[in-house]
């Protein structure tokens, strides 16, 4: 059991860790929170001070690139869901119940921190029915503590933080302490950290039985939280394009500040009666007039915008984020000739990016697929294993519907023309070697096939269908069959 003090060390630490540190650099750009939200203007005085000028422009916009990119990671990862196919229909049927649309929402939310924050967490609890249930938890809010010095492998404890409402409209820190059995409640109000009075059993089984006024418990193998790393450093995907869209955001804003301000140029002013400059250019931006002497003059000097120098640098910087992120640019349009082969070929640096974390979620999900599989081998007695279940995670890459269905068509001629020849050579190579390839132009089973009263009639019926209609390869197999 960790001490209090303890706890309370090791939560400060992590909040003012490096990793976490780039965690919410990471979060903040997903969220469109840039450093340009921070810019101010400045200038030295006539008394040689540095203050802040408030008379210029300060459009501060940042430009969420990051947001899309972790985005259409995510969505892409999960285009296709995430599916486990087992061997048998009936462990087929065991594993509905835990592996759902809920389960897919939760992992979803666990990548989507993983790839903005460097890592993700899901927890596991049973529910009333006794099947376990995942559930995503705040990377932020959770510490890894090992106790002791021999434990390099597995985490001791896990400290989970988070603020909950109390009285009179406060906050306190809720902090739970996990180990693989037992789970501590305290409450952190004003720095002192004290067990929370409103849990009744306290430490608490993870999993807890009551049989009339008796409680049973059982033991767990492991503490019910996994980590899942976006890379071997655990860092935000925006860790390698954060300087490209600060330089971004600073062209942007300083495009906009130069047009908000080209309509005061620079003014030549001579005899001026004001007392500072200050007052000079308050009097023109508020009330467009300038009080100067008999002999005084206002001349207005405008300036060119260097536009076209910041819009180069702004499309520089744009194709170099994307193609830093390994992320696909939606903004390209080419010739506008968009083919299969071209969507393919932009898609490449994400599915390459993808790939690298799909495989590290698979070894993820493996682990959460033992705690299952475990779990019904108990409930009704088997001996599955998790080498019975295959995860599967294949993204999808959008295609021209109208490329696709020309490729059907042509391949469904090509399949009827392969056909109709084989037919032909009914003669020549007889009844049984006849039906032998047509089974396997048209994707049927021989076997079954050859099973049947007699081989010329089905022969027949599939020369009826050749004949008898237009039709795809995989059609005229489905209305064999």
């Amino acid at each position: 059991m960790l001490e209090p003090g303890r706890i309370a060390s090791a939560i400060a630490a992590d909040k003012y860790s490096r990793r976490k540190r780039q965690a919410r650099v990471g979060q903040k750009y997903y969220d469109g929170e840039h450093d340009i939200l921070q810019s101010r203007i400045f200038y030295i005085n006539k008394e040689g001070n540095l203050v802040e000028d408030l008379t210029k422009s300060n459009i501060r916009t940042p430009h969420p690139f990051f947001h899309e990119i972790a985005e259409q990671e995510v969505a892409y990862i999960l285009s296709n869901g995430i599916q486990f196919k087992a061997d048998s229909e009936e462990l087929q049927e065991y594993l509905k119940p835990y592996f759902g649309d809920t389960f897919i929402g939760q992992i979803k939310e666990v990548i989507t921190d993983t790839v903005v924050r460097g890592f993700g967490y899901v927890y596991w609890y049973r529910d009333l029915k006794g099947i376990t249930r995942f559930c995503h938890a705040d990377s932020m809010g959770i510490v890894e503590v090992k106790d002791g010095e021999l434990t390099d492998t597995v985490n001791d404890y896990i400290i989970r933080y988070y603020p909950v409402a109390v009285k009179d409209g406060k906050t306190a820190v809720r902090v739970e302490v996990w180990d693989k059995d037992m789970t501590w409640y305290y409450i952190q109000s004003g720095g002192t950290l004290v067990p929370d009075p409103n849990v009744r059993i306290n430490p608490c089984p993870h999993i807890l039985y009551r049989d009339g006024e008796d409680y049973y418990y059982e033991e767990c193998d492991r503490i019910p939280f996994l980590r899942l790393d976006n890379n071997r450093k655990q860092q935000s995907g925006v860790k390698q394009i954060k300087p490209i869209i600060d330089d971004y955001d600073l062209m942007d804003c300083g495009l906009s500040n130069n047009l908000q301000d080209i309509n005061e140029g620079i003014y030549v002013v001579r005899g001026f009666k004001g007392q500072d400059y200050d007052e000079l250019l308050m009097n023109v931006k508020s009330r467009k007039v300038v009080g100067v002497g008999e002999k005084g003059d206002v001349d207005i000097k405008t300036i060119d915008i260097p536009y076209e120098a910041r819009m180069a640098k702004m499309q520089e910087d744009e194709k170099n984020i994307y193609r830093t992120a390994l992320a696909f640019n939606a903004s390209q349009t080419g010739d506008g000739n968009i083919t299969n082969i071209i969507l393919k070929s932009r898609y490449t640096l994400l599915d390459m990016k993808s790939r690298k974390l799909i495989w590290s979620i698979k070894e993820f999900l493996r682990v959460l697929l033992q705690i299952v599989i475990d779990e019904i081998n108990a409930a009704y007695e088997t001996m599955y294993s998790v080498e019975d279940v295959t995860v599967a995670i294949d993204p999808v890459v959008p295609t021209d519907e109208k490329e696709d269905a020309e490729i059907r068509k042509l391949e469904a001629e090509t399949v009827r023309e392969r056909a109709g020849a084989l037919l032909d050579a009914e003669a020549v190579i007889g009844t049984d070697a006849l039906l032998k390839e047509l089974c396997k132009v048209l994707g049927l089973d021989y076997d079954e096939a050859k099973d049947k009263e007699t081989m010329s009639s089905e022969i027949e019926l599939i020369r009826e269908m050749l004949d008898g209609q237009e039709t795809e390869g995989s059609a005229a197999g489905a209305a064999w069959s």
